[in-house]
């Protein structure tokens, strides 16, 4: 059974069967110093969407939690990314609503330029309005978000890369009331 056949249980939640391969990269959350959590992302650009839309969310995709900080993050390529005009945007999509909406589309960066990601060992500090604590995660949507890449002007034709973003959650479940 492939790891993308899934079953829904009586709470809504969905279970995955199956193996990992790295045809089905699962993103992971690490607990580092001082409360500081890392996510790591894999990237395909052959598989990212022109807008991100609820169908593009993987069911197991983790989430950032509403009213998380993001300390840094940044985008390191490991399959060169192909597309003469292509250009990378890297947003939050808000998870868990009646209606999910896009919390911010290249919050987390916009615009990488091919150029800039087209060979392996590429980095991009990401510089995005969410990175560097300056707007709390949630804030536009008011939900736990997960990662939302897409693509601009053209679509990719090849590359891979990992996003790795550090962030802070909440203390309190007060800090996030609406």
């Amino acid at each position: 059974m492939a790891r993308g056949s899934t079953w829904t249980n009586s709470d809504g939640l969905q279970v995955p069967f199956g193996t990992h391969t790295a045809d089905n990269n699962v993103p992971a959350v690490t607990a580092a110093d001082g409360g500081v959590k890392v996510m790591v992302v894999e990237i395909q650009g052959t598989l990212l969407p022109d807008t991100y839309a609820a169908t593009d969310t993987n069911p197991a995709a983790p989430t950032i939690r509403r009213g998380s900080s993001i300390l840094s993050a940044k985008f390191m390529v490991t399959e060169a990314f192909v597309g003469a005009t292509g250009v990378l945007d890297i947003g939050l999509w808000s998870k868990g609503l009646a209606t999910e909406v896009v919390d911010d589309a290249d919050g987390i960066d916009a615009a990488i330029a091919v150029t800039a990601i087209d060979a392996i060992g590429d980095v991009v500090q990401c510089d995005g309005a969410l990175v560097a604590g300056v707007t709390a995660v949630g804030a536009t949507a008011n939900g736990d978000c997960v990662i939302a890449p897409s693509y601009s002007t053209a679509a990719f034709t090849a590359g891979k890369g990992l996003l790795i973003v550090q962030y802070v959650e909440p203390m309190f479940s007060a800090d996030v009331a609406a």
